[in-house]
């Protein structure tokens, strides 16, 4: 038993230890990296897009012209002055 765990132990450091395994290598690791940034940064960026066309707002065809000065009336019950 002790025979077979040396050797299988022997054999992941061997696996571990060739150039092969590239996936847990540093460079490996930051390939992958940079592959889930590319891959998030073009979903978010295509997200952006689809939003800025469905949401974008429409010029109006003719210009809107000034008006005049708007008068506000109240109406409701107002204070009667008191001679006092």
């Amino acid at each position: 038993m002790q025979g077979m765990n040396k050797s299988v132990a022997l054999l992941l450091l061997f696996a571990f230890a060739l150039s092969g395994c590239s996936s847990f290598s540093k460079t490996g690791r930051q390939q992958r990296a940079y592959e889930k940034y590319v891959r998030k940064s073009s979903i978010t960026r295509v997200k952006q897009q689809s939003r800025f066309r469905s949401g974008k707002p429409q010029m109006p065809s003719q210009p809107m012209e000034p008006s005049g000065p708007v008068e506000t009336m109240e109406t409701g019950p107002q204070a009667i002055p008191t001679d006092g």
